[in-house]
């Protein structure tokens, strides 16, 4: 029979991924600056998902390459704030990810998911901004 010769169309990590990539960078090349910080966060929230899912599967490897890139990102988060005029808001987030890089650095499911919802929802507040600027 012919259709037992024919391969199915490859649909390949390598494929889905370089599209993933592409979508990306046209999301940030398109992004206002408050919109890059969203999409930071939106990235250190998935990440921390993908750390809470690592951990409670007993997945040390998957569990570790999130908290590694999770990680650089709140390093990254941490080092821009601008503590003299940002005021009590940038003494507040670089609070905000100490507590996240002490979950990261502990591990434990419960606290990932914990430093996830506080990022989702400074995360919203950033993509909120970066809307209203848009329309603006």
């Amino acid at each position: 029979m012919l259709t037992a010769d024919i391969a199915p169309p490859a649909t390949s990590h390598a494929a889905r991924s370089a599209y993933g990539r592409v979508a990306l960078e046209t999301r940030v090349a398109a992004a206002s600056p408050h919109g890059l910080v969203a999409l930071l966060y939106e990235r250190l929230a998935r990440l921390l998902a993908d750390a809470r899912a690592g951990a409670e599967s007993g997945d040390t490897a998957r569990r570790l390459a999130a908290t590694e890139r999770a990680i650089a990102i709140v390093e990254g988060l941490d080092a821009t704030l601008d503590h003299e005029r940002g005021g009590t808001v940038a003494t507040a987030l670089s609070d905000v990810y100490a507590l996240v890089r002490s979950r990261l650095v502990a591990g434990a499911a419960p606290g990932l998911a914990e430093a996830e919802t506080s990022i989702r929802e400074i995360g919203a507040a950033w993509a909120s901004i970066a809307s209203a600027g848009a329309r603006a």
